[in-house]
């Protein structure tokens, strides 16, 4: 079951309470004070595990919580710090925190062995004997744990990939995914036949990348008929974009236009990603006769355009040449810049505020 987006809780332990206690000890009936401090409650942490496919395993389990710290003890004992909670999530996870009627972005986990801090385990209390002065020698005073810190986490995954291939229903893109991977989806001469991202690994010979064919989009996805745009999310990280079209349409423009206005109801930022358009099923039309209607019709778009065959594998080396060169571009691009990390910082809790 492939999972992209979860809603969790997670609750940091508390901090142990401190200790009010004295010596009692023979020939020693009045020792003093010597209560011990609570220990630290467990921190909760994400960590971005490549072993991880999907958020599929947060559908059963929504709380996390982790352990309070231990009280202090006597003969000025320190309570145990509780362990911190380790949650791994696959990579490419975006995580934002729930705060009123916001969701703000609290980390983007893209590489492997990244954390982030979730919520902070609360401090221990102080025991008694922190409190002991000259003119107060037997101190009954001390102090509880502080609260850990607990928030509503959004969970949102976009797989790394450098090509996503879009397109209407029987357009060919389980056959074009097919034909330039190792990837085997499903093909059939139904609609749909694709309900969740497939993923294949393209090798040019120079660069090896990650090409998805996302499920078919229909006229009024983004309305939610059909499949709607429930994966459209997953095209973020992409680079470049391919539209595929199919070859046998009377309206090639149209279509083209079509995908990129559900693409763009969705999100207008995915709508100016870098694009190919792919027309596909050029094995079962008479090329000579499109190619003049194609120039006429989708010219002035100002994509490149590259007619191919799935099925016969006709110029699809152009097709991986084309998309795998303006990837790099755009990393190389990418790579000069400097992006600031979002760095999350908790509020502190206020422990007089809880009593």
């Amino acid at each position: 079951m492939f999972v992209d987006n979860v809603e969790i809780q997670v609750k940091a332990g508390h901090g142990g309470s401190g200790l009010a206690s004295f010596r009692r000890e023979k020939f020693l009936p009045f020792g003093g004070p010597d209560g011990g401090d609570g220990g630290k409650g467990g921190d909760i942490y994400l960590y971005a595990d490549s072993d991880i496919e999907s958020l599929a395993s947060f559908k059963h389990k929504r709380l996390f919580k982790a352990d309070n710290g231990g009280d202090g003890g006597k003969n000025r004992k320190h309570g145990i710090n509780a362990e911190d909670l380790m949650i791994r999530v696959p990579l490419g996870t975006t995580v934002f925190v729930k705060e009123k009627d916001q969701e703000l972005v609290m980390s983007d986990l893209h590489k492997d062995g990244q954390k982030v801090l979730l919520a902070r385990g609360g401090k221990g209390g102080k025991g008694n004997v922190h409190y002991a002065t000259p003119t107060r020698k037997a101190p009954k005073i001390f102090q509880q744990g502080e609260e850990g810190q607990q928030h509503d986490i959004i969970l949102r995954m976009s797989l790394v990939v450098d090509v996503c291939i879009i397109g209407f229903t029987n357009s060919g893109k389980s056959t074009l995914l097919s034909a330039l991977s190792s990837a085997r989806p499903e093909i059939a001469d139904y609609q749909f036949t694709t309900r969740v991202p497939v993923l294949g690994v393209v090798d040019d010979g120079v660069n090896k990348l990650t090409w998805m064919e996302s499920p078919a989009l229909i006229r009024g996805s983004s309305l939610g008929k059909g499949l709607g745009n429930s994966f459209l999310y997953q095209a973020g990280r992409a680079p470049v974009i391919v539209y595929l079209l199919d070859a046998g349409s009377t309206d090639l423009r149209g279509d083209f236009e079509a995908l990129r206005d559900e693409i763009r109801a969705f999100d207008g930022n995915l709508a100016q990603k870098a694009a190919i358009i792919a027309i596909n099923k050029m094995d079962s039309i008479d090329i000579e006769a499109i190619k003049d209607y194609v120039k006429k019709s989708l010219a002035d778009i100002g994509l490149p355009c590259i007619m191919i065959s799935a099925l016969d594998k006709i110029d699809l080396d152009i097709l991986i040449s084309r998309a795998h060169s303006m990837v790099m571009e755009i990393k190389r691009k990418k790579s000069g810049e400097q992006v600031a990390e979002v760095i999350f910082r908790p509020k502190p809790v206020d422990i007089r505020e809880n009593k």
